[in-house]
């Protein structure tokens, strides 16, 4: 594996808490939009795009490029930056989950509100919230016991995982297929379910989902 897609691996299992992190896990945490872009790293390194979202998330550069200093932004003190000053590096925020959620036998969400408690997560969105999830339904993208961050505040793109809330006050956890006049398709985390086009009129909001945190990353 290239040695700094290995540490950017490493990074992200330090930072979610995972014992070992894969392709999907490193997409995910990094916001890409393909889940398996990760996966083409290895061979050859990651994109200019995958280092400026891994310092986005708190990772140091440096430490990816030549394995020297901290791992995170946290512990870095004042020296010269190889990062634009542009990029404007995010802090990690508590982010509060809102409930659970598990994939329902139609493909709609079946929600739980009463969970209480934080995540940590790095986002600028100050209307972002956290959902846990529960079965397998999600899997492999999303795991049991895992959180996925919602920021309302950013516009979702194609090919980005969602939130979709509908008028009737059903939900859905779906990739944003395309957006076409009055309409709108997604399709499923797994394979179970056919694309779903669904017209805007019957749509209250599409909320971008920006990641994924481990199971031991509530605070309470």
């Amino acid at each position: 594996m290239h040695p700094v897609t290995e540490r950017i691996y490493q990074a992200v299992a330090h930072i979610t808490g995972k014992s070992d992190v894969g392709p999907t896990d490193v997409s995910q945490f990094l916001g890409l939009a393909n889940s398996q872009t990760a996966k083409n790293w290895e061979s050859r390194g990651p994109s200019s795009d995958g280092l400026v979202a891994a310092a986005e998330r708190g990772i140091s550069v440096k430490w990816l490029r030549q394995g020297t200093g901290p791992m995170t932004t946290d512990s870095i003190t004042t020296e010269p930056s190889n990062v634009e000053p542009a990029l404007d590096l995010k802090k990690s925020r508590r982010v509060p989950v809102t409930g659970s959620v598990r994939g329902g036998p139609d493909g709609y969400l079946v929600q739980d509100n009463g969970t209480e408690g934080w995540v940590e997560y790095w986002t600028g969105d100050p209307r972002a919230y956290a959902l846990r999830i529960k079965g397998d339904s999600m899997h492999p993208r999303y795991r049991a016991g895992e959180y996925v961050v919602v920021t309302p505040s950013i516009e979702a793109q194609s090919g980005r995982d969602v939130v979709v809330k509908l008028i009737d006050g059903k939900c859905l956890l779906k990739q944003l297929n395309w957006t076409r006049g009055d309409e709108m398709q997604f399709v499923s985390i797994n394979n179970g379910y056919e694309p779903m086009t669904i017209s805007k009129e019957d749509i209250e909001c599409v909320d971008r989902v920006a990641g994924c945190v481990g199971p031991d990353a509530m605070i309470f």
